[in-house]
């Protein structure tokens, strides 16, 4: 979440050098729609939050700066591009309602030094496309260097409250998460802590060309067939995969492929060992790569983790990440429910 935040700081501040720029430039009401990609339409404003609009030139800045480079925008599937306008409408309508509320921090706006705001817009001066300038950015903007520090200001105290925010309710989080919660929790839910079936194979790989056709595969086939009745005859099974089989990760361990749990191995396998008892060596199997077999060497039934057992410390830190998810989420719904929010196009609207 907050690798998110960052990229939607940094798109509201290239939106804002478009935004100022029209500023004075927006009509309340238009008598008529403006026609696509002359400037009226651009400056058109498409969203209100209370008191602030947007213009579809600043909405689709945000937008633009919430994706991949421009050269990979054709590569952008549609989902994406929807997921991505989401977040960068939802962005610009949060950080609206929030900086409201960071204005009335006086503590955390003193804390912002002159060399805090230098810095900031030194690091954003290097993201400018080349050949641009901060001097022609700022007089394409309309903006004075007095506007320029009181901008970036602001930027800075919205980003640090927000993560004064996050702090303080991941503390009330922590808090809450403590060994009664996390007890409750494994009560009610048993079998997420359950360790599934484990199986123990040894495997022999043949391979066979794919493009082989009928005559190799049945020779392959009929070679596993010789390895299946000589392992059931009672022939060392390890000895022959370290000698014979062709998955060299395995075969220098005797074929060995360790404890699995069930639901882990290829589709093919988990069919036929499914049916299969310690001892049991199977029918040679036919698969992507060639034919395999294999032999159970044991199994171990699921077993319930006892409530001592499982990590408690791991388990504190995700339902707590849970919990601060909620609570941060519940904390914006807070803010947009008190606030007058006008989605004037489609294009700005939230299904």
């Amino acid at each position: 979440m907050l690798s998110i935040m960052k990229k939607m700081v940094i798109a509201v501040v290239m939106a804002a050098f478009v935004f100022v720029g029209n500023l004075h430039a927006e009509d309340a009401v238009r008598a008529k729609e403006p026609k696509p990609g002359t400037k009226e339409y651009d400056d058109q404003v498409i969203l209100r939050v209370n008191d602030v609009e947007f213009t579809r030139a600043v909405i689709k800045t945000t937008i633009n700066n919430l994706m991949p480079a421009m050269s990979m925008h054709s590569s952008v599937s549609d989902e994406r591009r929807e997921k991505i306008r989401v977040t960068a409408v939802k962005g610009l309508i949060e950080d609206t309602l929030v900086k409201v509320e960071a204005a009335k921090d006086k503590e955390l706006a003193d804390a912002i030094t002159k060399k805090d705001i230098d810095e900031a817009i030194d690091a954003f001066a290097k993201t400018l496309p080349k050949g641009v300038t901060l001097k022609q950015a700022m007089k394409n903007s309309k903006m004075n260097k007095k506007d320029l520090r009181e901008f970036f200001k602001k930027q800075m105290l919205l980003h640090n409250y927000y993560a004064k925010v996050r702090k303080q309710l991941a503390e009330k989080a922590l808090a809450t998460v403590d060994e009664v919660y996390i007890k409750d929790y494994y009560d009610h839910n048993l079998a997420k802590f359950v360790v599934p079936e484990q199986i123990h194979l040894r495997m022999i790989l043949l391979k066979a060309d794919p493009s082989g056709g009928t005559r190799v595969w049945s020779a392959v086939y009929n070679r596993a067939m010789e390895l299946v009745e000589k392992a059931r005859a009672g022939e060392d099974f390890g000895k022959m995969a370290k000698e014979l089989s062709e998955d060299k990760q395995t075969a220098e361990k005797e074929g060995d492929m360790g404890w699995q749990h069930r639901g882990s191995l290829m589709e093919e396998l988990e069919a036929v060992s499914v049916n299969m008892k310690p001892g049991d060596v199977s029918e040679p199997i036919n698969t992507l790569y060639g034919y395999v077999v294999v032999k159970m060497e044991g199994v171990k039934p699921e077993v319930q983790k006892t409530f001592e057992e499982i990590n408690r410390e791991k388990l504190k830190n995700e339902l707590s990440d849970k919990l601060l998810k909620k609570d941060y989420e519940a904390w914006l719904s807070g803010l947009k429910a008190a606030a007058k929010i006008e989605y004037l196009s489609d294009e700005v609207r939230l299904k």
